[in-house]
């Protein structure tokens, strides 16, 4: 069976060139192509492969569908030698993307004989027709891609082979690997091996041919045109290269040529596509020895994208995170968020938030509860995860460590977002008496750092006490001192007036503005 198999494909491979040279390979309809987008560009399409025929070029590029994908093929190469094509690519929820494919080609009428031989001479004696045959072959094939990180994808495609001719039959299992490297938003680069692993039964002593493929594709002006360069090595064979380009026209025309087995151009490729939304029509045209080929594949892309199912899914995580957030539940928020990240793992500001929430929860796990230090946490911690009130986020902390002064693991959680904020001087642990409170410190500091004439100090430590009471008489009467000590009487003449609006009856304020007056 390998001899006449050898023959038969031996005429359809004469475009590749491992094909016409080496006398024909096992699964040599393997190695033309399909999908009449990727036949038009000369078959350079490993660095491209990015819709569900990639299932039969290059498995990683499932990674980057979005939607659910139908691609079928259907091709007369010669004579009434078909070529079929049909792949399904089902992009999963978690990033994933499988796919389900078959390539049949398929040869009939072939005459079969009977011979009888001389029993003397061994010389055929009498030959008689006895109906006719067809020479099949099949692959069935399962593929599965991922991204495994934002440029990088890795892919694989198992299959079975199926080869019937006449009463004679074999089979192959083999497995293909690929990966895809995305370099800058113009350049991507395709690597794999076909056939890196395989298993044989059945009536043949064939090997299949370890290929290693390489694709380059680069996209310009805007991605209106696509060049792209593939090379082929057989470890046992001819390298086989091959190129190709793409040029949009119009949103909806595309026109498509390309080359395959060069430097010895074993085939000459031009066609055009056709985009109708979700639909896509490709017609390619090959021009070989053995005359021509039209090749006409559609696709079809259905419900909902993996971008909007991921996104929906972050919504419900997200919410469901900052319900229990909000409760001061940090430990299921985090749990929540992470799931989401799971979802969409390129999200940045879901890894911005969860980062900042897991920072949170190793100093306060949660913050559960109606008393009044709790519900302080839980505001600063909330605007420490959102990122955009870092001030707000120090100021409800703080108020909630004058609330709750001997809480270590409070104090752990202020002062790392003080250094985030960029405060320039951290809240330290209580000094003063058990009854001393972070605003006491506070007053006492910045009092006596009047006294050692830092006025710009005390001006500072008593805004921070303002900052969650601003109606603290004692800061406004410290900070008004300051100013004045520095010479800018009309702010202290002005903190003092609003100190004298709370508390009118103060009379050091009175006494102090009454000499600044006489002044």
């Amino acid at each position: 069976m390998a001899a006449a198999m050898g023959c038969f494909i031996s005429g359809l491979a004469a475009p590749a060139r491992a094909a016409s040279e080496g006398g024909g390979q096992p699964a040599a309809f393997l190695s033309y192509g399909v999908g009449g987008r990727a036949l038009a560009m000369g078959g350079a399409y490993y660095g491209i492969s990015d819709d569900a025929s990639a299932a039969y070029w290059n498995p990683s590029g499932l990674a980057y569908l979005q939607r659910k994908e139908v691609t079928t093929m259907q091709a007369t190469l010669f004579a009434q030698t078909k070529l079929t094509y049909f792949s399904f690519a089902y992009p999963t929820k978690k990033g994933s993307t499988f796919a389900l494919s078959m390539t049949q080609l398929s040869s009939p009428g072939f005459e079969q004989v009977d011979v009888e031989y001389d029993p003397a001479t061994q010389e055929p004696n009498k030959i008689t027709a006895s109906g006719s045959f067809q020479d099949q072959q099949q692959a069935l094939a399962f593929s599965w891609a991922k991204s495994v990180t934002e440029t990088v994808a890795f892919g694989m495609t198992a299959k079975q082979i199926t080869r019937k001719l006449a009463g004679s039959s074999d089979n192959f299992r083999t497995l293909d690997i690929g990966t895809m490297k995305s370099m800058g938003p113009s350049y991507r680069l395709g690597l794999g091996v076909q056939n890196v692993f395989y298993q044989k039964t059945g009536n043949t002593d064939d090997k299949l041919p370890v290929t290693v493929k390489i694709g380059n594709a680069v996209r310009l002006f805007k991605e209106r045109l696509i060049l792209a360069l593939d090379a082929n090595k057989p470890l046992t064979g001819s390298l086989d290269m091959r190129f190709g380009g793409e040029y949009w026209i119009a949103r909806w025309f595309a026109f498509r040529f390309g080359l395959m087995g060069l430097p010895s151009i074993q085939e000459t490729d031009f066609g055009f596509g056709l985009n109708f939304r979700s639909f896509n029509l490709d017609i390619a045209q090959g021009i070989h020895d053995l005359g021509s080929s039209t090749r006409i594949s559609a696709s079809f892309r259905f419900g909902q994208s993996k971008g909007d199912r991921s996104t929906a899914q972050v919504r419900a995580f997200m919410k469901t995170g900052m319900e229990a957030f909000q409760e001061g539940n940090f430990a299921l928020a985090a749990q929540k968020f992470n799931q989401a990240l799971d979802a969409q793992p390129d999200n940045k500001q879901v890894q911005a938030m969860l980062s900042r929430l897991l920072a949170v929860t190793g100093f306060v796990p949660q913050a559960m509860g109606g008393e009044e230090h709790q519900t302080f946490v839980r505001r600063g911690a909330i605007a420490y995860v959102d990122g955009r009130d870092l001030r707000g986020s120090v100021n409800a902390l703080r108020y909630a460590f004058n609330k709750n002064p001997k809480d270590e693991k409070l104090l752990g959680l202020l002062n790392m977002v003080e250094k985030e904020a960029g405060v320039a001087e951290l809240t330290r642990r209580m000094e003063g008496p058990e009854t001393f409170t972070w605003v006491d410190q506070k007053i006492y500091d910045a009092r006596q750092s009047v006294y050692d004439g830092k006025y710009d100090a005390a001006v500072r430590r008593a805004q921070d006490v303002l900052d969650l009471e601003p109606n603290n008489v004692t800061a406004l009467q410290i900070m008004g001192s300051a100013f004045f000590l520095m010479e800018q009487k009309d702010k202290a003449l002005a903190v003092w007036k609003r100190a004298l609006e709370i508390d009118p009856t103060n009379r050091a304020i009175k006494d102090f503005m009454q000499s600044l007056r006489q002044q």
